[in-house]
């Protein structure tokens, strides 16, 4: 009988050893699979010698060419499940605007939208709508995934930099109009409603926005400063400060996953100078591509969003 017992406790040890192994195999396997999704990419819209391009920067690893074959990409946006939109130009002797491509994962590539102005910005919203700020004639559609559209807001100047927050309410900068308005930076909810975050200053050209971890709102103006408004502040609500600065022009942001924050600066005014930069939430810069030195042309930039178990 003990012998049996002990026999009867050493499978039953055995079997629970297994069970741990095959758990520990199984977590080991999770850990991997969201390590890899947690990876984060840039996608920089732009051109070289091939034309338009889409370049894809791994933050550990080697840049590679995403998608080409594009005329004048533009802005981008990726949605949660990797498929990046890019507001591609379509000018003639005639019409110039823009269309909207979807290039998913694996590369392929269909139209959303098109007959929009250009240059136009975009945003994807969690539930994968795209919105557009259509720049050329002061409007914001909406574009479901199977392309239909609606107006979700008008009546705006030059609308840039739509970005949506964890709350889904979206948040858009109209450039000013001469002597007749001031720029502005407007938060819409859900249900279409605006109210205005801050009046901007007569000399700003803002070009893009961007929301941090912390619910700070960031504006790159294209004379070169980055301004950060705390938008959650209780004594001095919507203050603003500057963030930093790049040398020439600030176009395009967007945070990574640990809070840095990576700028477009276009260079002067025939492109030299180019580059991305990278600020720490400290505010330090450092230098993350310089297009000139590539042979390339940056223009805007966008991350993926992260996936649930990455949060």
């Amino acid at each position: 009988m003990k012998a049996k017992l002990t026999e009867t406790k050493f499978r039953s040890a055995f079997g629970r050893v297994g069970q741990l192994c095959s758990r520990v195999v199984w977590l080991g396997a999770i850990i991997l699979i969201c390590s890899g999704a947690c990876a984060q990419n840039l996608f920089v819209s732009g051109t070289d010698a091939g034309g338009g391009e889409i370049f894809k920067f791994p933050l550990a690893g080697s840049e590679t060419i995403f998608a080409t074959g594009l005329v004048d990409p533009w802005d981008l946006a990726v949605d949660r499940a990797g498929n990046v939109f890019v507001v591609d130009s379509q000018c003639g002797e005639i019409y110039c605007g823009a269309e909207v491509s979807k290039i998913t994962p694996q590369g392929g590539r269909s139209i959303l939208a098109s007959g929009l102005g250009y240059p136009s910005d975009l945003a994807v919203n969690s539930t994968g709508n795209v919105f557009v700020a259509d720049y050329d004639h002061g409007i914001i559609y909406e574009y479901k995934p199977d392309g239909s559209r609606a107006t979700f807001a008008s009546g705006l100047y030059q609308p840039v930099g739509p970005v949506f927050d964890n709350a889904g309410n979206l948040f858009v900068a109209d450039n000013s109009v001469g002597d007749v308005s001031q720029g502005s930076i407007y938060k819409y909810k859900p249900d279409g409603s605006r109210v205005t975050i801050a009046v901007l200053n007569p000399g700003d050209r803002p070009a893009d926005l961007a929301l941090d971890s912390m619910g700070n709102l960031y504006m790159a103006d294209l004379g070169g400063n980055i301004y950060r408004y705390a938008l959650s502040g209780v004594l001095r609500r919507y203050s603003r400060s500057t963030f930093g600065s790049v040398p020439d022009s600030a176009q395009s942001l967007a945070f990574d996953n640990a809070g840095n924050l990576f700028v477009v600066d276009v260079g002067d005014a025939n492109g030299k100078g180019n580059a991305i930069y990278e600020f720490t939430a400290q505010g330090a810069r450092s230098t993350f591509a310089k297009g000139n030195t590539l042979g390339e042309t940056f223009l805007c930039l966008a991350f993926q969003p992260m996936p649930s178990c990455c949060q």
